[in-house]
C-alpha cells in the first residue's frame, strides 16, 4: 500500500478531455516515488475519481524544466496497484483513492474546484 505523507493540488488541467486536478502526492515510505495523481468528477453524481497516476522520478537538478527525458515521469495508471500483497488491485486502488480524498481538506477542495460545490 502506498502511504501518503503529503498531498497538494498543483493545477487544474485536462486529461483525455476531462477537467482534472493534478495532485502532487509525497510518499510516506522511503523509496517510493512521488506521484502526480489526476482526479476528475465523474457523471452521474459528480463523485471524484482518480483517472491517471504518474510516477514522478524527476530530479530537481536534472529535470528542472519538467521534461520527460529518461522516464522522469512514468504513466502508472494501469500498473500502480498490481503488486499489492494479499489485496486485489481494484481494492488497493479504491483504498488509495479514499485515503487521498480524505487527506486534510483535499477532498472538499477538489469537490469545490471540479464540481462547484463542497
Amino acid at each position: 500500500m502506498y502511504a501518503i505523507q503529503d498531498a497538494k493540488i498543483r493545477r487544474l488541467t485536462e486529461v483525455d478531455g476531462l477537467s482534472c486536478a493534478e495532485v502532487e502526492v509525497q510518499p510516506g515510505n522511503t523509496g517510493d516515488p512521488s506521484l502526480l495523481v489526476y482526479v476528475a468528477a465523474t457523471q452521474p453524481g459528480n463523485s471524484l475519481e482518480v483517472v491517471r497516476i504518474v510516477r514522478n522520478h524527476s530530479d530537481a537538478v536534472l529535470d528542472w524544466y519538467n521534461n520527460n527525458m529518461h522516464t522522469a515521469f512514468e504513466d502508472a495508471t494501469e500498473t500502480a496497484f498490481e503488486n499489492s500483497e494479499g489485496i486485489a488491485a481494484g481494492e488497493d486502488k479504491a483504498r488509495f483513492q479514499s485515503e487521498l480524498l480524505a487527506f486534510g481538506l483535499l477532498g472538499p477542495t477538489l469537490q469545490r474546484y471540479l464540481v462547484g460545490q463542497g
